[in-house]
């Protein structure tokens, strides 16, 4: 009895000193154990459970240990490390069975797998025999590099080989791309997939519109780092929304992305256009969405026209390397005849280069054209570009029409049908107030028949600003400039000029009375030799002129209403020019509105505006809540103490009062806009210049009026032009636009497009029908048709653009 005793008191005091228990294999450390059942049933609070020959620990609120079926239970926070296997598991109930080597979860379950897998499942079972964690509830899984899989209807994971089996799986990648699967097994550790009836919803995005809806499928996939196949596949990136089918779609036998080098390929596949099968595709491949630029075919190109008949161009795009590429543009003709021109662009480190040639065969005549641009950096503080500029007949570029309905080839596209460009300049930053630039330059126009008298040639041209800092108590600014250029051109016309300019700007500054002044002084050097100008005098001349010019103006404010506001701004402009200078009364200038207040709207950097005069004018705006222009007018008028036969007669700057000029504006709303700018007699007696403008818009129609007529002394000339867009059912559209002389009753053309367009597909029909005044050019009609099928056309790109992004 005393013995018994004693190991009572012994075994209790061991518990409470919280000292370790062995039940067989598994070790407790609780505050609070209890024994039962002759020591087969064994239960704990808040401790930990060991079991060192699995090296297996078991954390959690409650625990219960049956001795007789080796089953430990634990309830509560419960977490399982298994460190033999890097396993860690959480729920709120485990069950760890001995004899099976087995853990059954209840309820909600995290699992961790070598620090690399993270799974969020409930009802877990998890096998230390197999290795293999199982549930038949849904299931996500999240590894190393962000990608996530849903394993519906449950999962087996093998950790062993870290491969998943699943009836349905949903991956998302760490790009948001969805990919879909049934009856599939993924080795998340290779990333080697294989299952059927598959589905990817790629992002919408994902191809460059995020209107888009793209979308592959299939029957059955084999994925792995470097490939995906997928057999009887459907292809496309359109949206089907207010749809019943896809723009277009790619039916194909096997789909392969081939990873490595990042393209898409279709074997056996027909193109689908609404549903309807318009082609067949032995093999077709374009890039994968990850790629920049890549060779292949363009947007193939139909047109037709009376004078050249039926035409096709198909571009083809060729990456030669990262700083370089080339795009080749064959135009084939129906009756044989054709054009080769190819793009050529490269980028240097501190440069890029662009050259465009074509060779022309036209009815046993040979025609070629060469384009040349560069531009870049010759170091940190100068640029420099150069353009060259070539044909072999005038009218070659005119006749084909190289800019056409598209932009495949940059140079080409941006051309002057009627003046070749030619130059060389040099543009450099000598400190942060002083800049200097020089070019020379060759305009050869092609409307000239005389080839002695169709060349200009500019050397050098100059310009040279220098800022001068002044002490603050100026209050302004101080500039000096020195400009000039030698050019020859009409065979036997040689000109130079020198400009000095010295000239002072004062910051604004209000009076009490709320006016705004500011005012310039100008002191200009003017250095000239001619031969046989009509423009200078005879040999050289040599000038000064100075001049002073005070603006101010009253701004004036007024809030109608808690919606309108008013603006009024009268101002005045003094400008006095004490010197003489040479006769420009012949000078095409005109005055408007927009030049009136300007220091030289004469248009003359090489001369002043001699004498004084007094220029006034008013502006007043109304605006809306939104501080948007909702109405406004503007008037000028030039006042001269006398007149002056020597300045432009056709601005009125010989009179002692100009015409007057103003623009009137009115947007009530975002449908409706009309803008007038005119020139009327000082006496009000007739109108020597209108321009007018509208657009209006209803729904889906717009379009604009222009109407511009010259009178009396600005010309004789009349004409109108329209542009009209109309958008209907969303995707199609409707544009013209015409330009008519009304004078001559002369239409210079029409044009008609119509365009298809939606996420995914572009379909453009254009008619032209062109007028030449140019005796060697005759009329012409032509069709455009252009089909483009997003993204397989829009993979473009130029070695241009990736240097600079790099």
């Amino acid at each position: 009895m005393k013995i018994k005793i004693t190991g009572l008191i012994i075994l209790i005091f061991i518990f409470c000193l919280n000292l370790e228990i062995k039940a067989d294999t598994i070790f407790f450390d609780s505050k609070n154990i209890q024994i039962e059942e002759e020591g087969n049933m064994i239960y704990s609070l808040k401790g930990i459970a060991k079991i060192p020959n699995q090296q297996i620990t078991v954390e959690g609120d409650k625990s219960k240990y049956n001795k007789s079926i080796s089953e430990l239970v634990v309830i509560g926070n419960v977490k399982f490390f298994d460190n033999f296997n890097d396993v860690y598991i959480e729920s709120e109930k485990a069950i760890y069975n001995e004899i099976d080597n087995t853990i059954l979860t209840n309820g909600k379950t995290f699992v961790k797998v070598k620090n690399k897998y993270e799974v969020f499942s409930k009802d877990v079972l998890y096998d230390r025999n197999s290795m293999e964690i199982l549930s038949q509830s849904d299931t996500k899984v999240y590894d190393d590099i962000n990608n996530i899989y849903n394993f519906v209807d449950g999962f087996i994971f093998d950790t062993n080989r870290e491969v998943i089996s699943s009836k349905r799986t949903n991956i998302i990648d760490n790009k948001n791309n969805s990919y879909l699967f049934e009856n599939a097994k993924v080795n998340i550790k290779t990333r080697t997939l294989a299952g059927k009836e598959v589905k990817v919803e790629f992002v919408d995005d994902f191809f460059g519109n995020e209107n888009n809806d793209p979308l592959l499928k299939g029957k059955s996939t084999i994925s792995n780092d470097e490939k995906t196949i997928i057999h009887k596949a459907v292809f496309s990136t359109c949206n089907i929304e207010n749809k019943k089918c896809r723009g277009w779609e790619l039916q194909s036998d096997q789909f392969i992305h081939d990873k490595i080098n990042r393209l898409f390929q279709y074997k056996n596949s027909w193109l689908k256009v609404f549903d309807q099968r318009v082609f067949f595709f032995p093999y077709f491949s374009h890039p994968d969405p990850t790629v920049k630029r890549k060779s292949g075919f363009l947007t193939p190109v139909y047109s037709s026209s009376d004078n050249l008949g039926r035409a096709i161009n198909v571009p083809y795009f060729l990456a030669i390397s990262d700083a370089k590429d080339m795009t080749f543009n064959p135009r084939i003709y129906s009756d044989g005849d054709f054009i080769l021109q190819s793009e050529y662009r490269e980028s240097f480190k501190n440069s890029n280069l662009i050259a465009d040639f074509s060779f022309n065969q036209d009815e046993g005549n040979t025609n070629t054209h060469f384009f040349i641009n560069a531009d870049g950096n010759l170091n940190e503080n100068t640029l420099y570009s150069l353009e060259f500029q070539n044909v072999t007949n005038d009218n070659y570029l005119a006749i084909h029409d190289f800019s056409g309905i598209t932009e495949t080839n940059a140079l080409t596209a941006r051309f002057n049908s009627s003046t070749l460009t030619s130059f060389f300049k040099i543009d450099k930053e000598i400190d942060s107030n002083t800049q200097f630039e020089t070019s020379v330059r060759m305009y050869e126009s092609l409307n000239v028949s005389n080839d002695h008298d169709k060349y200009q040639y500019i050397f050098p041209d100059f310009n040279f600003n220098k800022n001068i800092e002044l002490d603050e108590s100026y209050n302004g600014q101080f500039s000096f400039t020195s400009s000039g250029y030698q050019k020859n051109y009409d065979t036997n016309i040689y000109e130079a000029q020198l400009n000095n300019d010295f000239n002072f700007s004062s910051y604004s500054y209000f009076s009490d009375g709320g006016i705004l002044t500011k005012y310039n002084l100008k002191l200009k050097n003017f250095n000239t030799y001619s031969e046989n100008s009509s423009t200078f005098d005879e040999n050289s001349d040599h000038e000064i002129f100075t001049s002073l010019l005070i603006n101010s103006e009253l701004p004036l404010k007024k809030n109608v209403s808690n919606n309108i506001t008013n603006y009024l701004k009268p101002k005045i402009q003094f400008k006095f020019t004490p010197t003489n200078g040479n006769d420009i009364s012949s000078d095409s200038t005109r005055l408007s509105y927009g030049n009136i207040f300007s220091p030289n709207r004469i248009g003359r950097g090489d001369m002043a505006e001699e004498g004084r005069s007094l220029t006034v004018g008013i502006d007043y705006e109304k605006q809306n809540f939104f501080n948007e222009k909702v109405l406004g007018f503007s008037l000028g008028n030039v006042i001269k103490d006398k007149k002056n036969n020597s300045m432009p007669s056709s601005a009125k700057l010989d009179q002692t009062r100009s015409d007057i000029v103003g623009n009137f504006f009115y947007e009530p709303n975002e449908y409706f806009q009309i803008n007038y700018n005119f020139s009327y007699d000082r006496d009000l007696d007739f109108s020597n210049y209108d321009e007018i403008s509208t657009e209006i818009g209803v729904n889906n129609l717009v379009t604009n009026f222009s109407y511009v007529t010259e009178n009396h002394e600005l010309g004789n000339s009349e004409s109108i032009s329209n542009e009209t867009k109309l958008k209907f059912y969303n995707e199609h559209s409707l544009a013209f636009n015409t330009t008519k002389d009304l004078i001559a009753d002369f239409t210079q053309n029409y044009n008609l497009t119509y365009e298809y367009e939606t996420d995914c597909l572009l379909a453009t029909f254009q008619y032209q029908k062109k007028f030449f005044r140019n005796g060697n050019l005759v009329p012409d009609e032509s069709l455009y048709f252009l089909i483009r099928f997003i993204p397989f056309t829009e993979l473009r790109g130029s070695a241009n653009t990736l240097m600079r992004n790099k």
